[in-house]
């Protein structure tokens, strides 16, 4: 999702002001969706849904699927809008910006049409409500009637629908053997009330996990952790806001609808072979979709390697030309490993995505209150290497601090984030490169600073303090999920 939502006009009507009356939910489950048909209007039912006015005037079609994978919005967008219109005399479709449904952005299309020599407007949407999925509105109608009603139609259809997830990704499309040292777990459909064991063996060395509410936009909080022998590890009441824990000093909570944990994330602790018991708690009362696992096991004495994934979405020259390109990230490698090597780290492969043309204009500027989960399911999406760390590269990354609107360097989408697990919202970091790209050593510093954000290891250095990699904080990386035995 990107910059505020551009329309193709600035006269638009309020949903909850329309003078149409709206009927009873109705679940298409084969779409992920729930909507609410128009009364008066004639409805049809098979697979998508398809409804018409008496006078045939307005037509409205709502279409749902699962997202194949190298297919983008934009291009289903354009697609599904020339499959319906394919039947008119004469149609044109044009590209119109972006527009939200339920908080989701998509891409908007401008519907210019005529059928026996009448006239006609309309507007198609397409997003992605949840991974692997689409969702796709058109309405259309007469040009006399599209002003004073099509466009009211249009805006009051698509804020009575809502989604839910319908089509779970693989959850990695790499061979589990792959990986010796991870194990993958994903536990489905939790109550809230419920307690989520987890065993640990002995050998394993850290345990990341992801508690995905079923409301994407809900806060989850991590409220309990017990070890082995029922030590309580961290508990957090968020009715007082009081706190107990041995190892971190604030509340443990993720937005969009997901919260990431990783342990053990001081030196001074090590996971402990037993059952591990979580519980926790969503801001909206709503139950757990899944909670994914991955658990990594060795001793990870060696030098460990860390894998980079960067996902280019600039307008820079240099990434036109091949050599170029090389040249500049060969030289972030080098950077790296100044600082790795001596810790026994270091800068494992390096994988360049450029942006398809449609999502370098859509994530020039990210935006850090709605735009990070989308950059995180778009990196996921291009990525063939999971176990890495996802580098967005963007123009710009603003934040709102109340009125006033800051320009960020650097930020993680999760503090710890994701890996292995495709359907994260906090599965990448972002660096902005208006702000970074002159300064090549500022830039590789960036990284590692938010390599120890997304790894969700705290910075034992005072508040205030510039980070400096040390071997305090390279002993907490190595054990992470991230790194793997270089030799």
């Amino acid at each position: 999702m990107v910059e505020p939502t551009s329309q193709p006009e600035n006269n638009q009507p309020n949903p909850e002001q329309s003078h149409f009356q709206f009927g009873a939910e109705v679940d298409i489950e084969d779409g992920g969706f729930i909507f609410r048909p128009v009364e008066g209007f004639e409805l049809e039912i098979d697979g998508s849904v398809y409804m018409y006015s008496e006078d045939g005037n307005i037509e409205i079609s709502l279409v749902g699927g699962e997202l194949k994978e190298n297919m983008s919005i934009a291009e289903l967008n354009d697609l599904l809008a020339s499959e319906f219109m394919a039947n008119f005399d004469e149609f044109h479709v044009e590209e119109a910006g972006t527009d939200t449904v339920q908080e989701i952005t998509g891409f908007l299309n401008d519907l210019h049409f005529k059928n026996a020599e009448e006239e006609g407007r309309g507007l198609a949407l397409t997003c992605s409500p949840h991974i692997n999925q689409y969702f796709f509105i058109l309405v259309i109608s007469s040009a006399e009637y599209w002003e004073s009603q099509g466009r009211a139609v249009f805006e009051a259809v698509k804020s009575r629908v809502r989604f839910y997830p319908r089509f779970r990704p693989e959850e990695s499309e790499a061979p589990v053997d792959e990986f010796p040292d991870l194990t993958f777990e994903t536990f489905q459909d939790f109550r809230r009330e419920d307690e989520f064991i987890l065993h640990v063996e002995k050998g394993d060395v850290s345990l990341l996990l992801a508690a995905r509410s079923q409301d994407p936009f809900s806060q989850v909080r991590l409220t309990e952790v017990h070890a082995p022998g029922g030590q309580s590890l961290y508990h957090y009441d968020p009715q007082t806001g009081a706190l107990e824990s041995n190892f971190c000093s604030k509340p443990i909570t993720g937005e969009h609808g997901e919260l990431c944990f990783f342990y053990p994330r001081i030196n001074s602790q090590a996971l402990q072979p037993g059952d591990y018991r979580f519980r926790f708690e969503t801001a909206e009362n709503t139950d757990l979709e899944e909670i994914h696992v991955v658990i990594r096991s060795g001793r990870a004495l060696d030098t460990q390697a860390m894998d980079l994934n960067f996902w280019v979405a600039v307008s820079d020259e240099r990434f036109n030309d091949p050599v170029k390109t090389d040249a500049f990230f060969a030289a972030i490698r080098e950077g790296l490993n100044h600082f790795l090597t001596p810790l026994s780290l270091k800068c494992g492969r390096i994988c360049v995505i450029q942006a398809a043309p449609d999502e370098l204009e859509t994530f020039r500027t990210v935006r850090v209150e709605t735009d990070l989960a989308d950059s995180s399911y778009m990196i996921a999406d291009s990525i063939t290497n999971p176990r890495a760390l996802n580098v967005g590269m963007v123009e710009h990354i603003l934040k709102q601090a109340g009125e006033e609107t800051l320009e960020l360097e650097a930020i993680s989408s999760g503090i710890p984030g994701m890996i292995m697990a495709p359907a994260s919202p906090h599965a990448c970091v972002l660096l902005a490169w208006s702000a970074l790209s002159a300064d090549l050593k500022r830039l590789v510093q960036a990284i590692i600073e938010q390599l120890v954000n997304f790894s969700g290891i705290d910075n034992p250095l005072e508040k205030g303090q510039a980070l400096t990699l040390n071997r305090e904080i390279a002993w907490r990386l190595r054990r992470h999920p991230l790194f793997y035995d270089a030799d």
